[in-house]
This record gives structure tokens, sequence and C-alpha cells, in this order.
């Protein structure tokens, strides 16, 4: 059965759509690739740790080298299907489909839940950069890391002004 992954603007993405989009972007479709996207549409995650991805590839083709699954990770990226998101310490927050999407994330780097913002949302914080500091944004996608209400406050994750 062909696994898909609802996009919040109600694009469906297939394993198939992504093959195509890798094709478009001039990569050769490898079975390791197929095996990553294969890993990738199949989670039920928001984000996907790099283990979990490795894994799951170990499992539907055999050996594979980490390296590799983290190479292909990295040419995923650079043609803009998926995004990796690092929490503190240089941790992985895990990968994420980022093919078509319209929004950003709030993920909590206690319990690693996930709340999607609309891109709209994040308008004036745009407009103020650009007006104050002369700094126009290339929206992509990207994570605003801290805690959720449900795990509060984290005391080793002050702000300058000390407050959690």
């Amino acid at each position: 059965m062909l696994q898909c992954v609802p996009m919040s603007n109600d694009v469906i993405v297939t394993e198939d759509l992504l093959i195509e989009r890798i094709r478009e972007a001039g990569l050769r479709l490898t079975l390791p690739r197929r095996a990553v996207v294969r890993a990738l549409v199949a989670s039920d995650e928001t984000f996907i740790s790099a283990r979990l991805i490795i894994d799951h590839v170990r499992d539907s083709t055999g050996r594979i080298e980490a390296s590799t699954v983290y190479r292909i990770l990295e040419d995923l990226a650079r043609i803009g299907l998926v995004h990796r998101i690092p929490l503190r310490d240089g941790r992985s927050g895990g990968w994420h489909i980022t093919l078509d999407h319209d929004h950003e994330h709030l993920m909590c780097e206690v319990c690693r839940s996930t709340i999607e913002v609309p891109h709209t949302e994040f308008a004036p914080l745009y407009e103020l950069l650009r007006t104050k500091y002369g700094f126009q944004t290339t929206p992509h996608h990207f994570a605003f890391l801290g805690s959720c209400e449900d795990c509060g406050p984290q005391e080793d994750h002050l702000h300058p002004d000390g407050s959690g």
C-alpha cells in the first residue's frame, strides 16, 4: 500500500511525488534514495530522527552505512524536499518533509511535540526585519525551539532577562 502524508495546504505527499521531484532535480534514483524516501513518507512522526530513518532503511534494504543515509538526507535538503531541525547542543530534532509547506513549527525540546503555525502569522515579523533592520527574509522552513505549555519553562534554558 502506498503511504501518503497530508500537508497543511492539501498537497498529498506520496513516495511517487518525492521520487518525481528527485528526478526533476537531476538526482539519480538509487535504491538507498528510494528507501530513505519510503522511510520519510511511512513515518507517523512530524519529525523523524535519522536513527529511525536508518533503522527503517536497514529493515527494507539490508545493510547500509549511516553515512550514506545522512548524505541522502543532505541531498534531499539541498533540493528542498526535507529540512532538519537541530536542537540545543547540536542534537537533531529530526527530519521533516518540507515540500510545498505553508507553515512553520514551534517545537518543544523536552517532549518533542510540535505546533504548526501558518506563514501568515509570521508576516509582521518578516516586515519588522525588513523595515527596522533592512533584512529581507527568504522564509523557507524553520522552527522556534523552546518548551510547550505542558513541559513549562526549563531551568537550563533561561532567556537573557532571566525568565524561562
